[in-house]
């Protein structure tokens, strides 16, 4: 995983020996979704425009949403975008970031890289790009070792 630092864009990447196929899967199939992202699903109809959630089920078994979104852009098996909503805190307003998924296919795999902002065009954004940093660090390694055990082939 390499980390890319700018306070402005939040950006990870990593690399998996498997197919552009199988990495869009990881990113969009709920179940999948769950084992690496905060046991959240991931929800959408998949077309611009339209609403995502990553939701988890609470102790009692109810589905709480934790993250709302839009599908911003979706081009399968190269690159999917959202505009995330941050909710609102006591200390700043709701805001909208942007967040894309580019797979990159490479001879031997995909180069998957993450990016999130541009924080710099917002209220309180570095206390938010600091936040989505130490998230994307935590969930890309776990993202990857999800995507080893399902896909790759021990050589």
């Amino acid at each position: 995983m390499t980390r890319t630092p700018n306070n402005s864009w939040v950006e990870v990447s990593g690399f998996l020996k498997t197919t552009e196929v199988n990495v869009w899967q990881l990113l969009t199939d709920p179940q999948l979704t769950e084992q690496y992202m905060y046991n959240c699903q991931l929800h959408s109809e998949w077309k611009l425009g339209a609403e995502a959630v990553w939701k988890a089920q609470d102790e009692s078994g109810k589905w709480v949403d934790h993250v709302k979104a839009q599908v911003l852009v979706y081009e399968p098996y190269r690159h999917l975008a959202f505009t995330i909503f941050h909710q609102a805190t006591d200390k700043r307003p709701e805001v909208q970031s942007e967040l894309h998924y580019t797979l990159e296919p490479k001879t031997d795999g995909v180069r998957l890289s993450i990016k999130q902002g541009d924080f710099a065009l917002l209220n309180l954004g570095e206390e938010l790009f600091e936040r989505c940093q130490q998230g994307w660090e935590y969930v890309m390694p776990q993202l990857l070792k999800t995507g080893e055990a399902l896909f790759e082939k021990p050589t």
